[in-house]
């Protein structure tokens, strides 16, 4: 059962997560405390069923750090793999001619 917020109980935490996803172009894993926390905030005021978040695919803390300190890393190779010295490149031009 998934009634309405009729009530508009947890709009500012539904609108700070939906301007999440707007900045961050739908990116859902960027918004997902905020995600987290409408959830929360329906589950507190009955406006669902209260289930366990690692059910609606919520990780728990230790794998979410995992997670992030992972992506940090890759995020840090990639920017080192990349020379200051390559030029840009612009589509439609071949060898600078």
């Amino acid at each position: 059962m998934f009634p309405l917020d009729h009530f508009h109980e947890c709009d500012a935490s539904k609108t700070r997560y939906l301007e999440c996803l707007a900045r961050r172009e739908l990116d859902a894993t960027a918004c997902a405390t905020l995600s987290k926390a409408y959830l929360e905030c329906r589950m507190a005021r009955e406006l669902m069923a209260r289930e366990d978040l690692t059910q609606l695919g919520f990780r728990s803390e230790h794998a979410r750090s995992s997670a992030a300190r992972a992506r940090e890393t890759t995020a840090k190779e990639a920017k080192e793999a990349k020379t200051d010295d390559e030029a840009p490149r612009v589509a439609g031009l071949r060898g600078g001619k």
